[in-house]
């Protein structure tokens, strides 16, 4: 679940994934600043969109700490490895949605949150701004677009 194996180097300032050094090593450029790459916690309870989000992030170089189907999954996995970000669906199966659980992770843990979502109504959308998340992804999502929130995200997250 590690994408430091992967070879390639996310250039966080654009949407272009190139080979990295021969080395094989991973690195994350943000403004032309090389760093440790980003961590990050998927929570999905749809298992075929949380793999298809880990492989996307991982071939680019982003390190995933897990992919959770619930909430306590996902607590247990920021607990453990601390990630930079989490993006995380709204609608998540179990007694805490996924805007409850962006909340619990910014208060407890320090993890801003990307939402994920399926569903555009403003009731849910004025709900999530309580988590203050980073950015919203309406799903289907593309590689692109995924690269371009944490982008996003991660300029925002810069000291």
């Amino acid at each position: 679940m590690n994408g430091c194996g992967s070879g390639w180097r996310h250039l966080a300032t654009s949407s272009h994934v190139s080979p990295s050094s021969l080395d094989g090593s991973v690195e994350v450029v943000v403004s032309g600043v090389s760093r440790k790459p980003a961590s990050v916690l998927i929570v999905e309870d749809d298992a075929l969109v949380g793999s298809y989000i880990e492989t996307v992030l991982s071939e680019s170089g982003f390190e995933i700490v897990g992919v959770a189907a619930s909430a306590p999954e996902a607590q247990s996995l920021a607990d453990e490895h601390h990630p930079t970000l989490a993006l995380v669906d709204i609608r998540l199966t179990g007694p805490i949605d996924g805007i409850e659980l962006a909340c619990l992770l910014r208060e407890k843990f320090g993890v801003p949150a990307i939402f994920l979502t399926g569903f555009d109504d403003l009731d849910t959308e004025a709900r999530a701004q309580a988590a203050r998340p980073l950015g919203y992804l309406a799903k289907p999502v593309r590689p692109s677009q995924i690269y371009t929130a944490l982008e996003q995200a991660l300029e925002q997250l810069k000291p």
